[in-house]
């Protein structure tokens, strides 16, 4: 679908250009109606502009799906050289992983960016029938493209932070979870509090895991426990393992069988398998007006 509508806006961008030509050469070969012939040229330009935006903006898009897929091959070849043995299993929860991931960001591109790319479609549409007749309302629609644009650019970006933080390259984990923590808390009324210590690991695939896994338990407190407080702690034991605890005060469920999707636990199962991944252990506390505490210990292994 999101290739569909990248060609639709490819088709609609030459359309433009090839108006635009056919505005100049008309214009060079007659003096006739030429303020009209400027007007027309401005509205056209604005038009190529926005496209051209939107089009970037799916551009990017495309780049960093292809630098996550080459990305992804390269962590499957390591897996392969170092661990032939147990390949097969790891490599189908590292997929299970993926592709729940993948269902993820689908289904936000498709709720909200995708939506509103087509908003803006339709609205570049109208304010295409409107040039000729009235030129005021096709230019006040684009102002309204103007907007919705501007919107959907920061709809990306959030969709860019959950592919890869660039925080977490430029100033580490620590700063990535503080991104995090302000991010969630732009979206959700529930208060999270934290204490971090600085984790230092020479492999940035497991820290990116942590992440990672401090991530999806958040996001599954604030979606099912309906409490009003979180609190996580990421501290480094005596024996360089990682220590993530992550409370809340919500309602609590039945953590003997989180396998079973039944009960809306994939949250949950991504958690565990990412945990196995990094030969750790997760223990889980949930009481009735106790809410729930998630422990794991993590080996920080180079």
């Amino acid at each position: 679908m999101t290739n569909e509508l990248y060609e639709g806006l490819i088709e609609i961008y030459k359309d433009f250009i090839n108006e635009k030509e056919y505005l100049i050469n008309k214009e060079n070969n007659s003096s006739n109606d030429y303020q009209k012939s400027r007007n027309l040229l401005g509205i056209l330009e604005t038009r190529i502009d926005t496209l051209s935006s939107i089009l970037k903006i799916f551009e990017n898009y495309f780049s960093a799906k292809k630098n996550e897929f080459l990305e992804e091959n390269k962590r499957e070849l390591e897996i392969k050289e170092n661990h032939r043995g147990d390949i097969f299993n790891k490599r189908l929860q590292i997929l299970d992983i993926q592709e729940k991931e993948r269902h993820r960001i689908a289904r936000d591109l498709h709720d909200t960016t995708l939506q509103n790319l087509s908003h803006l479609v339709h609205n570049i549409e109208l304010s295409s029938l409107y040039i000729d007749k009235d030129p005021i309302r096709a230019r006040l629609e684009l102002e309204v493209v103007n907007k919705k644009l501007k919107s959907v650019i920061q709809e990306m970006r959030n969709i860019i932070f959950d592919l890869r933080p660039m925080t977490f390259d430029d100033f580490g984990i620590k700063e990535s979870f503080e991104r995090l923590v302000d991010k969630l808390k732009e979206t959700s009324k529930i208060s999270i509090d934290y204490n971090i210590d600085n984790i230092n690991c020479n492999n940035s695939l497991i820290l990116m895991t942590i992440f990672r896994i401090v991530e999806e338990c958040l996001n599954n407190a604030i979606k099912h426990s309906g409490g009003s407080k979180i609190f996580f702690e990421i501290k480094k034991d005596d024996n360089d393992n990682c220590i993530i605890v992550v409370s809340d005060n919500g309602v609590s469920f039945d953590s003997k069988n989180i396998s079973s999707s039944k009960d809306g636990h994939f949250g949950l199962c991504i958690l565990e398998e990412r945990v196995k991944l990094l030969s750790g252990t997760m223990q889980i506390d949930s009481k009735p007006e106790h809410g729930t505490t998630i422990k794991i210990l993590v080996p920080l292994l180079d």
